[in-house]
């Protein structure tokens, strides 16, 4: 990223004392030099990311020589992943790698904040959240790096607000949710602010959509945290919102996510889902197809075909994925973005598998669970469904008779969902386990149960 034209350049001794305390892997009783950490860092490279080829990342002594001047402090996640790997660092702070900003070190001692050209009165700084970013070592670096690009100027302003809400809604898997969660309330107060004080402004109406996209990534999160209540009342702000302004592709996005939260996931998290409220509100949401994304459409298509498995409708169930199918095949980068970043055919796998657990066909469920979890498990986009795969095969393992294996896949599960605490996804867990209470005698199951109890 190019340094902000009045930033001074501190030198980063931090890296070069690490280089100076590792000594030279061919030259006895010397430290090591550039050129060896370079070495040593393209090393690394290879290590750390087998099968891939990143010789466009390797480096030289020169760019050792600009990371300790300080002319860069903000390297690719694979460079950095390979010096910490190099030099035994466990963090990049250990290394003196942080994300500059184009507010410190300016000539002057200060900078005035930009303010929204479109007649809005006021400013906003996205300062806040760079704060809570630099504490919190959760958030993802993705996320600081994106945030560090809306400082740096890069965007026109009301687009920075929109590129960081589209942001913000495509890492809440990849974070885990108490970390993001505030940064997305924050987001959501300032916007909320803004859009208050456009009232009669031609801009209202795009920063309105922006609240209501806000406030279902918030609702993602608080569901996450086990906060269903509060995750509801976000949805259907979002909803009661684009009913005020007209926005028909937001209000069919909040009710996509509103029908999952009222059905429980068809009843798989929560027993006592409304699995009624959520089938009319996906039908109101199918109403507005024309208006989304192909990507929305999968997802409209999907849960629909989990809500008819629920209530045990075979032919329904198949028709809804035929067209869940159909709409997934049209979805590209282009529209896998915001709320729908993480939609591709595996999630459509995972869909199915659950449909085959409801309709009780564990085989064919196995099949279709056991293929998305192949993809799913490297994909950090989809890191709690990948989590919510597991929990479903073990319980399609179950229903085949594997108990030990059933078990094994669910403790697992439970025990990365416990340490991201994902509270949903605990929750899926908790009632897989229900399903096991008819083998409550077999040693496999209390096994488990001593497992769950004591994460």
């Amino acid at each position: 990223m190019p340094r902000h034209p009045n930033a001074v350049i501190v030198p980063n001794p931090r890296l070069r004392e690490a280089r100076l305390r590792a000594p030279s892997p061919v030259r006895a009783g010397q430290s090591m030099s550039r050129a060896e950490l370079a070495d040593a860092v393209n090393n690394a490279l290879d290590q750390l990311y087998p099968g891939r080829d990143l010789t466009a990342h390797y480096v030289d002594a020169r760019w050792i020589g600009k990371l300790e001047r300080g002319e860069h402090r903000w390297p690719s996640d694979e460079r950095r992943a390979a010096l910490r790997h190099a030099l035994g660092a466990a963090t990049d702070t250990e290394l003196g790698l942080y994300i500059p900003r184009h507010t410190e070190g300016l000539v002057g001692g200060g900078t005035t904040p930009r303010t929204p050209g479109s007649g809005v009165s006021g400013s906003m700084s996205l300062r806040p959240a760079g704060e809570m970013l630099d504490d919190d070592p959760r958030v993802s670096e993705v996320l600081t790096g994106e945030i560090a690009r809306l400082e740096s100027g890069e965007y026109d302003d009301w687009n920075s607000f929109s590129v960081i809400t589209s942001m913000l809604a495509q890492q809440r898997q990849a974070v885990a949710p108490a970390a993001l969660l505030s940064l997305v309330e924050a987001h959501r107060d300032c916007l909320l602010t803004l859009f208050r004080k456009a009232e009669g402004d031609p801009a209202a109406a795009a920063i309105g959509a922006m609240v209501g996209e806000a406030s279902i990534v918030a609702s993602r999160l608080w569901s996450a945290q086990g906060n269903r209540s509060t995750a509801l009342a976000r949805c259907a702000y979002a909803r009661t919102l684009a009913e005020r302004l007209g926005n028909i592709r937001l209000g069919a996005t909040a009710r996509i996510f509103e029908s999952n939260l009222h059905s429980g996931a068809s009843t798989l998290i929560h027993a006592d889902g409304n699995i009624m409220t959520g089938l009319r509100l996906l039908d109101e949401a199918a109403a507005a197809a024309e208006h989304l994304s192909c990507a929305a459409q999968a997802r409209i298509a999907a849960e629909q075909a989990q809500t008819y498995a629920a209530l045990n409708m075979r032919s329904e169930t198949e028709a809804a994925l035929d067209r869940a199918r159909q709409a997934a095949g049209g979805i590209t980068s282009s529209n896998r973005t915001g709320l729908f970043s993480d939609w591709n055919p595996s999630r459509l796998d995972v869909y199915e598998g659950t449909c085959r657990i409801l309709l009780r066909e564990p085989e064919a469920a196995i099949l279709h669970l056991e293929r998305a979890s192949a993809v799913l498990d490297h994909d950090p986009e989809n890191a709690n469904v990948a989590l919510a795969a597991h929990v479903d095969l073990a319980s399609a393992h179950a229903l085949t008779g594997h108990l030990d294996m059933a078990c094994t896949t669910l403790g697992d599960a439970y025990e990365r969902l416990v340490r991201i605490g994902n509270l949903r996804g605990i929750s899926r867990a908790r009632r897989a386990r229900e399903g096991l209470s008819r083998w409550n005698a077999e040693r496999a199951v209390q096994e488990l149960d001593e497992r769950m109890a004591a994460v």
